[in-house]
């Protein structure tokens, strides 16, 4: 399945050459209510996927360039206010096979009912002229996830940052960002219109069974102090930017420097730096809906081994005294066709140091190296033109594993998901979509009795913003 899918990556990488056609097409609904503007402005077909126009808002701050840009601004009516919900209502069901039965044998957990998945209250806007933020609040709860548990007590900010744009009147090439943010993926998470499956490769950890919605009480894996994951936010800084280019082309770069306090949280996290980068060049669009793109990304670090002895539990905060270094490195393409198909993909190589492992009392210790990625069709038919049909197959395959007594393939992951979206209210104050979703995926030799285990989800819900 490697094979297939560095294929059809270079396929798509050839598909650059061939023209295709262009159409250009805010973001949460609070932006649709202050330009009194359709969510679909921003989003394909609706929300939570950005468009072409979406991106290029979205990277010059919130902004089209005018008056009603500004907060203060005496023409912003219906209502305006810069902060919007959203959550997802229906039924799910989930599965996993060979479960280990506390017997020396093995079962299948099997759950399902009605429920919501949580509550994310974002704000995002301007302050002032150039001036940005992001805020995105998910409050603990009695119950969320369709049964899956409480999670009071658990509430945090998602996200939390203050972005300067368009420095020193730069057309937006230098632009400074500040806090805690999603990194600039080759597809954001919090954009895609998957609800219940991750994208693998941003948050694999060698060592740890992978799974989904269920997870077993005592998983086989091993230890691994590198939890860092390109899909998850981080507190750091960023200097990005996007400059068009000849061709109707844009070229986009984000460079991080980034707090490793949130690795490994065990230890209490450390007080190094770790960097991301991610460079994009598109043709005829941003690639989304209308253009071809291609990107290179990376990350070097150094992931917290252990806590020190005057705060074994993390408490003293980001005070861990020793570490291991990791690499990520990859590249991604996105090709668009009729201004209805996108079909995007993204291939990583990451590396764990043998450190890692050796600093957990792993005898066998050894690098973990392992090939991540993903390939995505999105089809937004006109014929259908509230409707969003798609599907993706993401994969993880080892080629060392950081105990070495484990066999190769521990731990490979292919998955499959299916989905279909009918957004069937699409205002300037609320999106309403009915949201179908099926996942399959097989991991390597993760049960108990050394064999492949399969799991399943379904989701038929409501998801909605406002």
């Amino acid at each position: 399945m490697r094979r297939i899918l560095i294929v059809l990556l270079a396929g798509l990488t050839f598909l650059l050459s061939i023209p295709l056609s262009a159409k250009q097409a805010l973001a949460i609904p609070a932006f649709a209510r202050k330009y009194n503007l359709p969510c679909s402005t921003c989003h394909v077909p609706a929300f939570p996927k950005l468009n072409d126009f979406g991106n290029l808002f979205r990277d010059h701050g919130y902004q089209l360039g005018g008056d009603t840009d500004l907060p203060t601004n005496d023409t912003l009516t219906n209502g305006y206010w810069p902060v919007a919900f959203r959550t997802t209502v229906g039924y799910q069901t989930s599965s996993l096979s060979k479960v280990d039965n506390g017997s020396g044998g093995t079962t299948s957990l099997n759950t399902g009912g009605f429920g919501f998945t949580g509550l994310d209250i974002l704000s995002f806007g301007t302050l002032a002229r150039d001036i940005s933020f992001g805020v995105v609040y998910t409050p603990g709860l009695g119950s969320a996830g369709f049964g899956s548990g409480s999670t009071a007590g658990q509430g945090d900010l998602e996200s939390a940052f203050l972005k300067l744009d368009n420095i020193v009147g730069s057309d937006y090439l230098v632009n400074l960002k500040v806090g805690k943010y999603e990194l600039d993926v080759p597809f954001s998470e919090k954009r895609s219109p998957t609800l219940d499956t991750p994208f693998v490769m941003y948050h694999y950890v060698p060592g740890t069974p992978y799974r989904t919605i269920l997870a077993e009480p005592a998983p086989t894996g091993y230890l691994n102090p590198d939890d860092f994951g390109i899909g998850d936010n981080h507190p750091g800084l960023e200097i990005a930017g996007s400059k068009s280019t000849p061709g109707d082309g844009f070229f986009r770069y984000s460079l991080n420097a980034l707090s490793n306090s949130d690795v490994n949280a065990s230890t209490g996290g450390g007080h190094r730096l770790n960097f991301y980068g991610h460079v994009t060049q598109s043709f005829g669009g941003y690639g989304i809906v209308s253009g071809q793109r291609v990107g290179l990304l990376g990350a070097y670090g150094v992931a917290p081994t252990s806590a020190t002895s005057a705060c074994p539990a993390g408490d003293c905060g980001a005070v861990a005294r020793d570490g291991a270094a990791f690499y990520r490195a990859g590249l991604d393409v996105s090709v668009t066709a009729m201004n209805q198909l996108n079909v995007f993909g993204a291939y990583m190589h990451a590396k764990d140091s043998q450190k890692m492992f050796s600093s957990q009392g792993i005898l066998n210790s050894h690098d973990a190296d392992w090939n991540g990625g993903f390939l995505e069709v999105d089809y937004y038919p006109t014929q259908l033109a509230k409707w969003l049909f798609g599907y993706r197959y993401d994969m993880v395959q080892n080629t060392h594993q950081g105990d070495s007594t484990f066999s190769k393939s521990y731990n490979d992951v292919s998955s499959h998901t299916l989905l279909a979206r009918y957004n069937f209210n699409i205002t300037n104050r609320v999106d309403t979509s009915l949201h179908l979703e099926y996942n399959y995926y097989t991991t390597k030799k993760t049960s108990v009795t050394g064999g492949d285990q399969t799991g399943q989800t379904t989701l038929l819900a409501f998801d909605f913003a406002f």
